[in-house]
């Protein structure tokens, strides 16, 4: 496996040799046994296994037996063995279009060129990996259930009280909204999708209001009363004003954080919920049991979706905010509702962190 350009091929043992001296002479007249086991397994889902490879060697079949310049091209289709370093080294770069297959791009780049071969709806499946189909619930079956949810029903009572005014930003279908409503908070929740704005608001169940914003464009907020809330809250969403979902066209992090001090009152709550910094989308390698991945980037954003901790941080201490709160996001090693594989991992490498940061006092 080629962990920094994500791909693999299966192989026997004496392929080691040909990776280790390639041109040894003694390898011409060999045969090899070689497995094609790369498939970009992000399409399984959003927070299925990352790894993109076949996991189960009981389904690879019995392989392909090649000579060594078939060996060859297929390790370099794979980027196993590279000849030209500078030309492999440009393809970690993003993507110039939807058809652009040179440059490997980023993980949103990735899905967006998938969806457009596979001929999916990128919006649907998006809401696929997160929701119930009636979007009322973030599904118990994968890890957004299994480590998001419960971790939030678990952590909402001791923030969130009776009397509160909350702002639920990109509240989607309101699944949280309500969650914080049903804790005694006045709620409003804000998305740029009419959609489901619509269904929050039909199954609003306390004291809950909906409306549809363009969150990121620049005024978006500001028909909101200053130092109006006691809190502010956003998962899954801040992500984009650091690693933005179309490329070259970055959002203002330092006006958002601006509008967020704005709107708390003094000593207010942002709470953030976001993939983790480190381990969310590295691949989960190891036995079940004992799993390990292996970090090939933490500066650079290509395959990760969200900045360095310190960089997430800087914009709220620059504007006087203070770290009051730092939760690493796990799940239950025997979660019975998801893949023993996804939990065990998910129990060892935290793949949300939760950041609280307390607006300043006047």
């Amino acid at each position: 496996m080629n962990v920094a350009a994500r791909t693999a091929v299966g192989a026997g043992p004496e392929v080691l040799e040909v990776l280790s001296a390639p041109d040894d002479p003694r390898h011409a007249a060999r045969r090899f046994r070689v497995w094609k086991i790369w498939r970009f397994s992000h399409a399984d889902g959003l927070l299925a296994d990352p790894s993109r490879f076949l996991r189960d060697a009981g389904t690879w079949g019995d392989g392909e037996d090649v000579d060594l310049p078939a060996l060859l091209g297929r390790l370099r289709e794979q980027f196993l063995l590279v000849d030209d370093v500078d030309a492999y080294r440009q393809r970690f770069a993003l993507k110039g279009s939807l058809l652009d297959r040179e440059h490997f791009g980023n993980y949103h780049q990735q899905l967006g060129q998938h969806f457009f071969y596979a001929r999916t709806d990128p919006t649907r499946w998006w809401l696929q990996q997160k929701f119930t189909t009636d979007l009322a619930e973030i599904r118990k079956d994968t890890l957004y259930g299994a480590v998001q949810d419960r971790f939030l029903d678990r952590w909402l009572p001791s923030r969130v009280r009776t009397g509160m005014r909350v702002l639920d930003l990109g509240c989607g279908a309101g699944t949280i909204a309500r969650k914080m409503s049903t804790l005694g908070a006045s709620v409003v929740g804000l998305d740029p999708n009419p959609e489901y704005i619509k269904l929050a608001a039909e199954r609003a169940v306390a004291d809950e209001q909906f409306a549809v914003c363009p969150l990121g464009e620049p005024g978006a907020l500001d028909h909101l009363e200053a130092g109006s809330f006691d809190a502010i809250y956003m998962s899954d969403a801040l992500l984009f004003y650091f690693v933005p979902y179309i490329p070259g066209k970055p959002l203002d992090v330092n006006a958002f954080v601006a509008e967020i001090r704005r709107l708390l009152k003094p000593g207010g709550l942002f709470l953030s919920l976001e993939p983790h910094p480190v381990f969310y989308l590295l691949p989960w390698l190891g036995s079940t049991d004992r799993p390990f991945t292996i970090i090939s980037e933490y500066w650079t954003s290509l395959w990760r979706i969200n900045p360095p901790l310190g960089r997430l941080c800087r914009p709220f201490l620059d504007q006087g905010f203070m770290i009051c709160g730092v939760e690493e996001v796990r799940c239950d090693a025997d979660d019975p509702h998801v893949d023993t594989r996804a939990a065990r991992f998910a129990a060892e490498f935290p793949l949300w962190l939760l950041l609280e940061f307390r607006s300043p006092a006047p």
